[in-house]
C-alpha cells in the first residue's frame, strides 16, 4: 500500500504539471502593442535607415538595414530631410501611391505602371488582421521609398506602415519583410499572410495524434510488463493519451516571440508534455495490488 500511495502522489504531481504546461501554452496577450514603419531614408553608401513607431512610444526607434535586406542594428541617426515619395535608379524610377499599398515604376514621360500592390480581398483581409488599425489610408499604405544602385542592378525599400518594410531585391522580387525589431537579437516580425496566398501546412493534428499514440502505447506496454489490466490502468492510459495529444495540439498554436520561431517553442512544450505524460504512465499504470493479473 505504501508504494501504491507514493505512486498516486507522483501521478497527481505529474498530471498537475501537464495541465499547467498546457495552460501556459494557451496563454495570449490581451493588449498587443502595435508597430508601423513610417519612414525609410538614405543612410550611408551601404544601408538605409528605417523608422518604426509604436503605440508605446518608447518601443519605437530607428534601424539600420543593409542593401541586401538584413538588419545591422539600432540607428542613432536623425532624419534631417523629409522622406521621399519617389526615387530613381539609372534606368528605372519608382514612386509610392498615397493612401494605397502600391508602388509604381516608370516615369512622367514613359508613364507609370504598377510594380507591386496589395488590393481587393487581400487588402481587406490584411486590414482586418491588424488590431486597432485606425485609418487604413494612413496606417496601411506606402509612405516613402528609397532606391539604391547595387552590383547587378538596384534594390528598393518602401515604408508600408503597419505592414512593415517592403523590399525589392536585385533580382526583381518583392519581399514583405515586416517590422524591424530587437531585444532578443535583431529580426523582422513577419506580416500576416495574404488571403490569396496558400495556407501553410499545419502539422498540429498530426503531432497531436502521434503524441497520443506514443503515450497510449507506453501505457499498454506498462500493463503488459506489469501484467495488470485493471479498468483504472486502462482509463489512466487513455486519459493521459488524450490529454497529452490535445495539449500537444495547442502547443503547436503558440506563436513565436522575438527572434525565436514558433516551432522552437512547440518543440520545447511538446517535449515537456511527452516527458510528463510518460511519467504519469510509468508511475501510475500497473502499480499497486492487482485485481486481474494476466497469467502466461
Amino acid at each position: 500500500m505504501g508504494s501504491h500511495s507514493v505512486a498516486m502522489r507522483w501521478e497527481r504531481v505529474a498530471l498537475t504539471l501537464l495541465l499547467v504546461g498546457g495552460l501556459a501554452a494557451c496563454g495570449r496577450s490581451a493588449e498587443p502593442v502595435t508597430y508601423e514603419v513610417t519612414e525609410v531614408d538614405e543612410s550611408g553608401s551601404d544601408r538605409v535607415t528605417v523608422r518604426v513607431e509604436s503605440s508605446v512610444p518608447e518601443r519605437g526607434g530607428r534601424w539600420e538595414v543593409e542593401l541586401d535586406g538584413r538588419i545591422v542594428g539600432a540607428s542613432v541617426r536623425v532624419f534631417l530631410v523629409r522622406p521621399q515619395p519617389s526615387g530613381c535608379a539609372v534606368r528605372t524610377c519608382y514612386r509610392v501611391v498615397p493612401g494605397l499599398l502600391r508602388v509604381e515604376s516608370g516615369g512622367d514621360v514613359t508613364g507609370w505602371t504598377t510594380a507591386w500592390e496589395i488590393t481587393g480581398a487581400d487588402y481587406d483581409r490584411l486590414a482586418a488582421d491588424y488590431p486597432a488599425l485606425g485609418d487604413r489610408a494612413e496606417h496601411l499604405s506606402s509612405r516613402s521609398i528609397v532606391v539604391r544602385e547595387v552590383a547587378g542592378g538596384h534594390v528598393v525599400f518602401v515604408a508600408n506602415g503597419r505592414d512593415g518594410l517592403l523590399y525589392r531585391s536585385v533580382n526583381g522580387l518583392w519581399h514583405r519583410l515586416g517590422i524591424p525589431r530587437g531585444g532578443e537579437g535583431w529580426y523582422f516580425e513577419e506580416p500576416p499572410r495574404l488571403a490569396s496566398e496558400p495556407p501553410p501546412a499545419d502539422p498540429s493534428w498530426v503531432v497531436a495524434v502521434l503524441v497520443a499514440v506514443m503515450l497510449g502505447v507506453a501505457g499498454l506496454l506498462m500493463m503488459v510488463v506489469r501484467r495488470r489490466w485493471r479498468a483504472y490502468d486502462i482509463g489512466l492510459t487513455a486519459g493521459t493519451a488524450v490529454v497529452g495529444g490535445l495539449l500537444s495540439y495547442f502547443a503547436c498554436q503558440v506563436p513565436g516571440a522575438g527572434m525565436f520561431p514558433a516551432a522552437m517553442y512547440a518543440v520545447l512544450l511538446i517535449s515537456a508534455i511527452v516527458v510528463v505524460g510518460l511519467l504519469v504512465v510509468l508511475l501510475g499504470v500497473g502499480r499497486g495490488s492487482a485485481t486481474a493479473p494476466v497469467h502466461g
